[in-house]
C-alpha cells in the first residue's frame, strides 16, 4: 500500500478501519440479522486479509485493521441503524477518498461480499446495498 502522505496517517487508518466495520454491519444486518457465519468471515477477512498486509499500529501496538471488527461490535451493542452505519461509511469515504489508498479501498468491495455471501447465498436486500457501494466506491475513484 502506499504510504498516506497526511500527518494524520494513524489516526486515518484507524479511522477508516472504524468506518469498514460500520460498512460490514449495515451488510451483515441489511437482511435483519446478523448470522454467526457472517461473524466468522469477518474476522476471518480482518485476520488474513486486512491485518495481515496492513503495517500500521496504535499507540498500544495493536495492529489498525483490527478496529474494523471491534466497530462493528460497537454497532451490534449500539444498535445502530442500517442506514445510520452505511451513511456514515460513504460519507467517511467522500470527505477522505483523496488521502485513502486505492488498493485498501478496493479491499472493501472484497469485504462487502465475502460478508454478504457467508452464510447461504447473497439476498436481494444485500445485493442492493452492494451494488449501492459498490458504484459509490467507483464513482469517488473514478474522480481519480
Amino acid at each position: 500500500m502506499k504510504a498516506i502522505t497526511s500527518m494524520k496517517t494513524n489516526e486515518l487508518l484507524k479511522q477508516f478501519y472504524k468506518q469498514l466495520g460500520r460498512l460490514l454491519y449495515a451488510i451483515a444486518k441489511v437482511d435483519e440479522k446478523i448470522q454467526k457465519k457472517e461473524v466468522e468471515a469477518l474476522n476471518e477477512f480482518v485476520s488474513k486479509e486486512l491485518a495481515f498486509f496492513e503495517t500500521s499500529t496504535d499507540s498500544s501496538g495493536m495492529n489498525q485493521a483490527f478496529y474494523t471488527y471491534f466497530e462493528f461490535e460497537e454497532c451490534i451493542n449500539k444498535k445502530i441503524s442500517i442506514e445510520e452505519a452505511h451513511a456514515s461509511f460513504v460519507n467517511f469515504l467522500d470527505a477522505n477518498i483523496i488521502d485513502l489508498d486505492f488498493t485498501l479501498i478496493e479491499k472493501s468491495i472484497t469485504a462487502i461480499e465475502k460478508i454478504a455471501g457467508a452464510y447461504r447465498k447473497i439476498n436481494k436486500k444485500e445485493k442492493q446495498l452492494i451494488n449501492t457501494t459498490k458504484s459509490r466506491i467507483r464513482s469517488l475513484i473514478d474522480l481519480f
